[in-house]
């Protein structure tokens, strides 16, 4: 026992330090849909109680960010915002879209910015992230519990270490949403039906259930979908023992969920038609137009199967490479021929897998039929946590049973959790590169500037020039060295020109948009007197192609398309406000020249 606990907790430690380097130092609302929750906690704490979907506009872009996730149970976002409200939370940091989202062959990955602060900046966000670390924590201490009334403890402990080592699985538990809230709930249900299983439905039972199904669907309405589970448990119960008192107590679970839950559904039905709201989502993501087709099924089960184990964003932009699950199947594979043989010669097991696999379908059907009903698919992987416990729970029993002790399966799952470990500094740091800010430089740029934007609020100190490639293009890497003289509220797009004459007349060759640091790092949080190290790289036409040009850059306000004056040391105005950085060149054998504006400075 006394190894059991410590093995417990231990891997629980493990499991948090985790996520806090994930809390901590993955991206502001890189995650799936965080500015939308967020701006819910935010609308909260601000005392405009719960959101209001307005039914008349349809469709994705169509409302504000409170409205995208305001159909959702409150559980979470109201105790994200009790928490601000108690301690007097104070987010510095505005979220804002991000235009230039996708927009570049580099970087633009985060559809909101800023991508990076730190918690005294932000203390809600960060709170509603840790928030979420603590209801995974409860998801696997729930797991645990669950699969411990079925198999001996260094299995279930396997099964919590595949559930809390999956990379995605972390990255969800440590993201600003409802997403692990509910489905930690739904675990400790899942664990009460097992109790339930094991030594029937009584009257406390039934009331504990019910508590924990009411709770659970106030995180996430998933959590409704428990009423199943409970229901067929306490028919077969009834029927095996004939006695009715299962199913009267059973009732009583769903008496205690009407009597917690009750407000919510009428709110719904009052506001809405739905006391589930789930007729919101053609209205938030846009109806479906067309049936929902096989193609569409075997898209949606391939894009679930690599969601579920990594995706790093808010939505297919950032998988693992193939290999990578490759690898995951082969183990699943392996796993799944070894449960099938557990199930076979262990017939105690049976039960314990039929609820997990029961459950597991619920949930997969329950998401395929909304996402059926909206124009595009909902979610990711993340959806089909609330049963995370069917993966976890089979890849242990599975490999055990084929490895027959738990010395090789402990070993692939530290090798799964040393992957999640390295996984943000393999895919998230260089698609979201931190911003390089210093107050002295300490190697000067190759070619000093010294140009000034607006009223003095930026410096361009200097630049440096390199020909570099991105996939199948050459491209021209410009790093900029900004210095923040005075600070701004708007945010402004810096702009690289490859300008060319035609006929007389100016004409773009290529071009690249961005708020800087590929939208990580918007003028908006820059601060006085630090040096923003900013490295753009502006693709060049096709090899073969001659051409000729000047490289152009400057900043402008995207809402009027107005340029920032700019100015050199002089206080002369440069033309059209761009800044001139080189002229380049290339002829048909495809040799590049590039000539400096500016004299070399080392």
């Amino acid at each position: 026992m006394r190894i059991e606990t410590l093995s417990l907790v231990l891997f629980l430690i493990i499991f948090l330090a985790l996520g806090t380097y994930y809390a901590l130092g993955n991206p502001l609302f890189c995650k799936p849909d965080e500015a939308y929750h967020y701006a819910y906690a935010l609308h909260l704490k601000s005392g405009y109680g719960l959101p209001y979907i307005d039914t008349a506009r349809i469709g994705l872009g169509s409302h504000t960010p409170v409205e995208m996730e305001g159909h959702q149970p409150p559980l979470y976002y109201g105790l994200v915002a009790a928490l601000g409200f108690i301690f007097q939370m104070e987010d510095k940091i505005s979220p804002s879209v991000n235009p230039h989202f996708l927009g570049t062959q580099e970087g633009n990955r985060n559809p909101v910015t800023p991508a990076y602060t730190d918690f005294s900046s932000a203390p809600l966000f960060f709170t509603g992230r840790f928030l979420s670390l603590l209801y995974g924590s409860l998801l696997i201490i729930s797991a645990y519990a669950l699969a411990r009334l079925f198999v001996p403890w260094p299995v279930a402990l396997l099964t919590v270490l595949f559930v809390g080592l999956n990379p995605q699985f972390v990255f969800i538990s440590s993201s600003f949403s409802n997403d692990m809230a509910g489905a930690a709930l739904v675990h400790l249900g899942l664990w009460q039906l097992g109790r339930a299983m094991r030594e029937g439905i009584t009257l406390p039972r039934g009331a504990q259930i019910g508590l924990t199904i009411a709770l659970a669907t106030l995180g996430k309405l998933t959590g409704l979908g428990l009423l199943i589970p409970l229901g067929i448990l306490a028919l077969w119960q009834s029927w095996r023992t004939l006695n009715i008192r299962p199913l009267l107590w059973a009732g009583v679970a769903g008496l205690i969920l009407l009597v917690v839950d009750g407000w919510w559904f009428w709110r719904n039905w009052n506001l809405y038609g739905d006391p589930f709201a789930t007729n919101l989502l053609p209205v938030l993501l846009g109806p479906r137009t067309t049936p929902f087709t096989w193609e569409d099924i075997r898209f949606l089960m391939s894009f679930l199967w690599k969601a579920c184990w990594l995706d790093f964003s808010p939505g297919g932009i950032l998988f693992a490479e193939p290999p990578v699950y490759t690898a995951l199947g082969f183990l699943c594979l392996v796993g799944s021929i070894g449960l099938i043989l557990a199930l076979v010669r262990q017939k105690d097991l049976r039960p314990f897998f039929f609820l997990l696999w029961g459950w597991f379908l619920i949930v997969l059907v329950g998401l395929m039929h909304l996402t059926s009903q909206t124009a595009i698919f909902m979610g990711g992987g993340r959806l089909l946590f609330p049963a995370a416990i069917t993966i976890g729970a089979s890849l242990a029993t599975g490999l055990t049973e084929i490895f027959r002790r738990p010395i090789v399966p402990g070993i692939l799952a530290a090798l799964l959790g040393i992957y999640a470990a390295i996984a943000p500094a393999h895919y998230l740091h260089p698609t979201y590169p931190r911003p390089t800010l210093t107050k002295h430089i300490k190697t000067p740029p190759m070619y000093e500037l010294g140009a000034y934007f607006g009223d003095r609020q930026f410096e361009l100190v200097g630049y440096d020039l390199e020909q570099t490639g991105l996939p199948e293009r050459i491209a021209l890497s410009i790093t900029f060295y900004w210095h923040t003289l005075k600070e701004t509220d708007r945010n402004f797009s810096v702009f690289i020109h490859l300008e060319t004459q035609e006929k007389g007349h100016p004409a773009i060759l290529t071009q690249l948009d961005t708020y800087p640091g590929y939208g990580v790092y918007p003028t908006s949080v820059w601060r006085a007197g630090w040096i923003f190290v900013d490295r753009l790289s502006l693709l060049l036409p096709p090899p073969g192609q001659p051409f000729s040009g000047d490289v152009l850059a400057g900043l402008y306000f995207l809402p009027n398309m107005e340029r920032l004056p700019a100015y050199d040391r002089t206080g002369w105005r440069f033309p059209a406000d761009a800044v001139p950085l080189a002229r380049i060149w290339a002829d048909e054998s495809g040799v590049l020249y590039v000539v400096p504006a500016y004299p070399e400075q080392r």
